[in-house]
């Protein structure tokens, strides 16, 4: 049996997204939500991934952290460690891969953030949205972690000045045996930082190659993750032999506290094919009056008939700075984990669905989870496994993503897969485009 592969993220849904592509038909991959050695003895799992929670932190305060990280599981890792990015490039991403370096012992690292079934590519040198540069104006800009810079090499340039080499298309496609000869080449000649071109799975599969080098840390997102899983035939499932487990439609619920203009759109879509009951959560009563917003909220839930919920936040950034947007996004995000903890007790909820980072690991830590094994995808990008509750004493099946892409009918297709109801969701495009246009635009 191999041993298994061990993840370092830097938020809550790239944990997930990146560890459920290591998952196995006999083995799930774990994303430990308290890095105590209790939880890290189950050698039966095929991965195990940490969340640093390190995104919003100082590049200092990122370094360290995720170093502190890295030493307490290089050993375990043998090797076998990821580090997990950003697609588009948000965060600490170079400190932390020198953290991790630094504190597992890697003399090397090979960079590739390329997300290919999500549109996320790297082609000479830039990072890409749908075709389009992360920073074009054409792809949403996050409002608290806003990255300026496409080039991929750049954002490396101040922790490792003149010790980066691109791979880009031409080279990497001339096959396994050659680019592994290119990178000690260059290896030789200093370098320590690859940054490489990838525009498919095969793109990645090559790259994915690499990994026998000694001393080559990976780092990408979920694409690179999936290419490394396969490597070789590792054994990875498509599905796991459970499969998604069916809920009643009513014992169904989903929380958003992502405000990306995707994540809105989805809620529109979601709302509008009549598959669920919505309820808006105020972001600014939330974060300034809580207890009168949470009593709102619950009375509102109460009067509604049984079916699936949707909860998810109004916007509160106009006219707000960065800073404190972010420091309200902490307070929402709160608020969020203690409305899920409450509606998960009042509605037996069986099936718990979380998008954007800090409002998914607020509902886990509420929920008084250790962990959360992956066993399957929903979607490409989106992880579906099952936590325990120690603050309800039972088992939840979750999902979780980031709100910043995904085709406008995931969460129907999340509820069609949850629930194995059909919500005709092509039908009701055709139909309520323009309501939705409307609602995502006002």
């Amino acid at each position: 049996m191999d041993s298994p592969w061990f993840i370092i993220a830097d938020d809550f849904t790239g944990s997930g997204d990146s560890a459920v592509q290591f998952r196995t038909a006999e083995r799930p991959a774990r994303f430990l939500l308290d890095l105590s050695q209790k939880n890290l003895t189950s050698l039966e799992l095929s991965a195990y991934v940490v969340n640093s929670d390190s995104r919003f932190l100082t590049k200092l305060e990122a370094y360290e952290r995720v170093r502190g990280i890295a030493q307490a599981i290089g050993q375990r890792a043998s090797g076998r460690l990821y580090k997990k990015i950003d697609s588009t490039l948000r965060g600490n991403i170079a400190e932390e891969v020198a953290a991790v370096m630094d504190g597992a012992g890697f003399s090397r690292a090979l960079v590739c953030p390329a997300a290919p079934r999500n549109g996320r590519t790297v082609v000479d040198g830039l990072c890409l949205v749908n075709q389009k540069p992360i920073n074009s104006g054409i792809v949403a800009r996050d409002h608290f972690t806003p990255v300026d810079d496409a080039c991929l090499a750049s954002h490396f340039e101040s922790k490792f000045p003149g010790l980066i080499a691109p791979i880009s298309l031409k080279e990497l496609r001339k096959g396994a045996n050659a680019l592994a000869e290119t990178v000690e080449r260059l290896s030789a000649q200093g370098k320590k930082i690859f940054t490489a071109d990838a525009e498919s799975i095969e793109d990645l599969a090559l790259l994915a190659t690499l990994a026998e080098l000694p001393g080559l840390l990976c780092v990408g997102s979920s694409g690179l993750a999936e290419a490394l899983a396969n490597h070789k035939g590792a054994g990875r499932a498509e599905t796991s032999p459970q499969g998604i487990q069916k809920v009643p439609t009513e014992k169904a619920v989903f929380f958003v506290g992502s405000v990306t203009p995707t994540s809105a759109a989805q809620c529109a879509f979601l709302a509008a094919s009549g598959s669920v009951q919505r309820i808006v959560v105020d972001g600014r009563s939330a974060a300034d009056e809580p207890a009168k917003e949470m009593a709102r909220i619950l009375a509102e839930a109460e009067a509604l008939p049984d079916a699936a919920l949707l909860f998810h936040t109004s916007s509160v950034k106009k006219g707000v700075s960065a800073e404190h947007a972010r420091l309200m996004g902490t307070r929402i995000s709160q608020f969020m984990g203690e409305l899920a903890l409450e509606v998960a007790r009042r509605r037996s909820v069986d099936f718990l669905f979380a998008m954007g980072g800090d409002t998914a690991a607020r509902i886990v830590s509420s929920l008084g989870a250790d962990y959360i094994d992956f066993t399957d995808e929903i979607l490409p990008g989106l992880p579906y496994g099952i936590c325990r509750s120690s603050a309800l004493g039972a088992d939840l099946k979750f999902a979780c993503k980031s709100g910043g892409f995904g085709a406008m009918d995931a969460l129907v297709q999340v509820l069609d897969r949850v629930t194995g109801i059909p919500f005709q969701a092509k039908a009701v495009l055709e139909e309520r485009s323009p309501a939705l246009i409307k609602e995502k635009n006002s």
